[in-house]
């Protein structure tokens, strides 16, 4: 997914959990780990990360008092970043309709649920190692892309007609008429990584992110995760009708 298609999603999680939509805007948070190059698609798409990517990010955007480390990675990527972030939430922001996701606010939960939803999002992209260090195995839409052609997949949808029309059906998708709890649905989504890797991230390694990501985020509750299981099955299975139907493929 672009930017602008991140952006458009996660606006529509946030709006179903009854989160800040502020939050919106820590969807971007992973690309932060572009530079350097060494870093890219590893450092900002581990979630052991997000917890000190998402406080440095709450300071530097939303201008909360809590202390960070400014010498840190995270405080410096996201300091450069910041207009480049912005900007892309004033464009988005037309889209959506909503301009209040140009003010982000520090919203833990809204931004939890949001720079999740980026990795969980980018399997369809590419393998995603989202359980760096303990497991090296990656998460992917693999058989999406068996059917679709991972190349063919990657040449046509990021044209500006396919995904924007991708983008605009999804957005008035009845999936969305569905209230869901934050944190259920963030239990949901690492379960769905752990699912989606091969050979395959041994449970308790799963259940351990879960239960150090919901603890950061102010969760000591067990939560089932049935319904925000239910959701994501179902919001895979619509985005993957919806690229075939894009794309023209049966």
């Amino acid at each position: 997914m672009d930017d602008f298609t991140h952006l458009v999603i996660t606006y529509k999680l946030l709006e179903s959990c009854g989160c800040d939509v502020r939050a919106t805007i820590y969807s971007l948070l992973p690309a932060l780990d572009r530079k350097p190059p060494h870093f890219h698609r590893v450092y900002g798409h581990i979630i052991s990360n997000f917890p000190k990517i998402l406080t440095t990010a709450t300071h530097v955007l939303a201008n909360d008092n809590v202390s960070v480390d400014k010498s840190s990675y995270e405080y410096v990527r996201i300091s450069e970043d910041k207009e480049s972030l912005l900007n892309l939430a004033r464009a988005a922001s037309t889209l959506i309709g909503d301009e209040s996701i140009c003010n982000p606010s520090f919203d833990k939960v809204g931004g939890g649920v949001a720079i999740l939803s980026h990795i969980y999002l980018d399997t369809y992209n590419n393998p995603v190692q989202a359980f760096l260090p303990d497991s090296v195995y990656s998460s992917g839409q693999w058989n999406f892309w068996s059917h679709v052609g991972y190349l063919t997949f990657r040449t046509k949808f990021y044209e500006e007609s396919v995904i924007s029309t991708f983008r605009k059906n999804l957005f008035n998708d009845s999936v969305w008429n569905t209230k869901l709890d934050p944190y259920t649905l963030i239990k949901a989504m690492i379960i769905r990584l752990g699912d989606l890797s091969r050979p395959g991230v041994e449970y308790e390694k799963v259940d351990w992110a879960i239960r150090v990501y919901l603890r950061f985020l102010g969760c000591d509750e067990y939560k089932r995760p049935d319904e925000g299981l239910k959701f994501c099955r179902e919001f895979e299975t619509k985005i993957t009708d919806l690229i075939y139907q894009c794309l023209k493929i049966q």
